[in-house]
């Protein structure tokens, strides 16, 4: 994962000074009209790295679909990283095939961006992947931050006769100053809510949680 890449997202191009350079440009050239060559050449060097200034601003913007491509990279080979964590072997747990569950986490994130398809993205990012055997079902955690080299694993198991029900659910929070609402998968058990992940894709998950 390219963090500095990822911190730029959350970023704002600074513009400045482009727009100072094409102010002096065109300043130059209004002088230049009054019969400087010298000022039109020199206005119209300004107006051109202006210009080439701006193209290489917007080529540092990092895009939603870059950010996103960034943050499912840090997901390859998770069900064997999940599968080792757990200490368990595939064999074990192939009741049903395992299902996973994950989105941008949005209560403690301290960077975030509203993308252009509406969507916020932050820095936090978590996880769930669940196993099925028999008589039990196993969960994996698996969280990390987009912008710094930290991540964190929790396992947990939970007996069938134990979970009351799987579902999904609608939240809020605050980012940037504004409410945003979400849908999350919530796992509970007859203790109360033992599982609980933000929905990156919503729909998909639905069509998980009916197959479980």
């Amino acid at each position: 994962m390219d963090y500095q890449k990822n911190i730029k997202y959350f970023g704002k191009p600074n513009f400045g000074p482009p727009i100072i350079v094409l102010l002096i440009g065109l300043f130059l050239l209004m002088l230049g009209i009054a019969g400087s060559v010298g000022m039109i050449i020199a206005g119209l060097a300004c107006v051109i790295l202006s210009i080439g200034l701006v193209v290489m601003k917007k080529k540092s913007v990092v895009t939603d679909a870059q950010y996103d491509e960034s943050v499912s990279s840090m997901l390859n080979g998770m069900q064997a990283k999940a599968l080792n964590k757990l200490g368990i072997d595939e064999e074990e747990v192939k009741e049903i095939a395992p299902i996973c569950f994950d989105g941008y986490v949005y209560k403690g994130a301290t960077q975030a961006k509203r993308g252009m398809d509406g969507l916020w993205r932050t820095n936090k990012y978590e996880l769930v992947m669940l196993f099925f055997s028999e008589y039990e079902v196993h969960c994996y955690t698996y969280s990390f931050d987009t912008t710094l080299q930290r991540q964190k694993e929790a396992t947990d198991v939970y007996f069938y006769k134990d979970i009351v029900s799987v579902s999904t659910a609608t939240d809020s929070a605050q980012v940037m100053g504004q409410n945003v609402e979400y849908e999350y998968f919530k796992l509970t058990t007859s203790g109360g809510t033992a599982l609980s992940v933000s929905l990156r894709d919503v729909s998909n998950a639905q069509r998980s949680i009916n197959a479980m």
